[in-house]
């Protein structure tokens, strides 16, 4: 049985609520300037999680969103702010769009 490429509506909801408790964790301790090591942690569980469900990065577009949900969190007191949640929301929805309305695009310039 051949294994389906892209994310499920379960997949979706596990990174959203993996990507809040990142941002939680992060905002945490950024006031002991340890956030960026979290920060660091969730770009790479992220990226893993994302290519193991086939989506690719080589696009400008996402590699821009997520490039900059990553910059930001790794930037003292920036990483406050939950930029994870919203790369990983913006992600995930452009992802399913594309899956069920090939021309829509919502990150069109």
């Amino acid at each position: 049985m051949p294994e389906e490429k892209g994310l499920s509506n379960t997949t979706v909801v596990f990174m959203i609520v993996v990507a809040l408790f990142f941002d939680a964790l992060q905002a945490l301790l950024t006031f002991i300037f340890m956030g960026w090591l979290v920060g660091i942690f969730a770009g790479l569980t992220f990226y893993v999680w994302f290519k193991m469900h086939g989506l690719n990065f080589a696009t400008p577009k996402r590699a821009a969103t997520f490039g900059a949900g990553f910059i930001i969190e790794i930037i003292p007191f920036l990483s406050a702010l939950p930029a994870w949640t919203l790369a990983i929301v913006i992600l995930t929805l452009d992802s399913k769009l594309k899956k069920f309305a090939p021309g829509l695009d919502i990150m069109k310039k």
